[in-house]
């Protein structure tokens, strides 16, 4: 038998020691009006042995458990409007008969809330006095399955061959602990006899649970202990999958090469496949689907990113600033610049909505053999974002590199200080570690990372009127210049001019060498 809730209060209120030790009753039903007409009645308020008060409040079903958390958050904000007690010393507790209908809301209050939040699940005796108040272990928080940067692509001969090839896939990777894998089918649609196999399978490995991983496997993993190793056991079930999967051909993958393939018009992704934790998410579309692929909301993408955040919202702004920062991993001048410019915006008087879009490849060679000569400008690094302010007014940047206006008279032997030869270069590419390389590069010819942004009325059409201000990295400390510029001149510029003035003023230099190149690299661009 549950008693009526007020009896049940009083019961509660002379056994406080049930809850918790040291607690000392202050009130029952005690009366928190304010001046803006808000009033209500905590069931029980006490304090206790460290000082704090503590908001008790008592549920006997699950109709009226659900009223709890209502009433919790309004009666500790009452407490510090009306009676002036500081937020670290106000605590929550919600006792309840019954957590069937209580459990997953408070769970996820008592993560977020500000104020320390328990709960209690009240035993009564045949009598209905309470006995015994037991613990609530709130549910862990949701974690959304999210890919690892462990890519791979196979191709096959036929549509069949990659059905039965992603089982295979699946079923490997499930024995060395990888449950949870997203892919994408895509097919060769132009230019076919010039692949072995036109229909590819591109997938990547998603986060693995340490427990799932058989002890034979981590103890094969040499980097598991290494903190600065990312995602070593995820490493191993790629590893295990291509050593026991076999295909008509295969190719190696990182985030962002998805995008490529999708932007490839010789190329179309014809659909999505999914297991484990990431076959929960058919409420996705596709638009989602590449994205998770790609990296973007990790930001892993390593050369793409699409990102958007308010400043204001205290959940996503943390970790869109960590994407954004991830993803200008290799490119330590944007990496800084653009975090002390998302710094200086979410400073500001009023919240502003920003879009973040990254272009990094780190690899200047690269750029050049895929982009010469007519393509160029859609190959070199490149970000945007804009930071919109309901009151205004509105923030753009845009980056790119620029030339320090010195002319280079040996273009070649500047690239041979970097890459003695071009399997150098093809070495560094293939392993990832063409990023350090590139700084130097970059370094040698003249060319630096720099943001220059608008302030206006209109971020997508800057006009005349715009404030502007160039951001550029001087002893790797953060910069801002403002017109006319002059002090350009005393962080080591001669000039200030763009990527695209550095071609035309090379471009003798320039053609012959990237065709050399292509030719010694027998490379095709796309």
């Amino acid at each position: 038998m549950i008693p009526f809730e007020d009896r049940l209060r009083d019961e509660l209120a002379r056994s406080l020691d049930l809850i918790e030790p040291g607690l000392r009753l202050i009130a029952t039903e005690f009366r928190v009006p304010n001046a803006h007409g808000t009033r209500g009645r905590i069931d029980i308020l006490t304090r206790d042995a460290h000082g704090s008060w503590v908001v008790m409040e008592l549920k006997r079903a699950d109709g009226s458990a659900r009223q709890a958390l209502h009433e919790v958050t309004k009666y500790t904000e009452l407490l510090r409007e009306e009676k002036g007690i500081r937020q670290d010393r106000i605590r929550a507790v919600i006792v309840s008969t019954t957590w069937r209908e209580l459990l997953t809301p408070v769970s996820n209050m008592a993560r977020d809330w500000s104020h320390d939040l328990r709960g209690y699940k009240l035993i009564l005796d045949p009598a209905g006095k309470p006995t015994r108040a037991d613990r609530v272990d709130f549910l862990p928080a949701p974690v959304a399955p999210r890919v690892t940067a462990h890519h791979f692509i196979f191709f096959y001969h036929s549509p069949e061959d990659r059905d039965q090839g992603w089982q295979e896939i699946v079923d490997r990777a499930a024995e060395a602990g990888g449950h949870n894998l997203l892919a994408a089918d895509f097919l060769r649609v132009k230019e076919i006899g010039a692949v072995r196999a036109p229909f590819g399978l591109y997938f990547a490995i998603g986060k693995v649970e340490e427990a799932d991983v058989p002890d034979h496997v981590k103890e094969g993993c040499e980097d598991l202990d290494d903190p600065g190793s990312d995602d070593p056991l995820e490493y191993e079930v790629l590893c295990h999958v291509t050593r026991h999967v076999f295909a008509a051909s295969f190719d190696l993958a990182r985030p962002g090469i998805l995008r490529g393939l999708d932007d490839d018009p010789r190329w179309t992704i014809e659909g999505y496949r999914a297991a484990g934790a990431f076959a929960k998410r058919d409420a996705l579309d596709e638009r989602d689907l590449l994205r998770d692929l790609n990296g973007d909301d990790e930001g892993i993408g390593e050369v793409l990113y699409d990102g958007s955040a308010r400043t204001t919202d205290r959940g996503r702004w943390p970790v869109f600033l960590q994407e954004g920062k991830h993803s200008l991993a290799g490119n330590p001048a944007w990496e800084r610049l653009t975090q002390e410019w998302l710094a200086d915006v979410a400073s500001q008087t009023g919240e502003s909505d920003v879009q973040l879009h990254v272009y990094n490849p780190c690899d200047l060679i690269q750029s050049l053999l895929h982009g010469w000569p007519d393509d160029l400008q859609r190959r070199v690094p490149m970000l945007s974002a804009m930071a919109i302010t309901r009151s205004g007014p509105h923030r753009s940047i845009r980056g790119q590199l620029y030339w320090d206006g010195v002319e280079i008279p040996d273009i070649a032997e500047r690239v041979r200080s970097v890459y003695q030869e071009p399997l150098l270069w093809a070495i560094a590419n293939q392993t990832g570690a063409v990023w350090e390389l590139d700084l130097q590069l970059i370094d040698a010819l003249g060319l630096h990372y720099i943001l220059v942004e608008h302030t206006g009325n209109n971020p997508l059409e800057p006009s005349e009127d715009d404030e502007i201000t160039v951001w550029e990295l001087h002893r790797e400390e953060p910069v801002q210049l403002k017109p006319p510029f002059s002090l350009l001149h005393q962080t080591g510029w001669h000039a200030i001019r763009p990527f695209r003035a550095f071609i035309e003023e090379h471009y003798h230099q320039l053609d012959p060498f990237i065709q050399q190149l292509r030719s010694q690299l027998a490379f095709m661009p796309l």
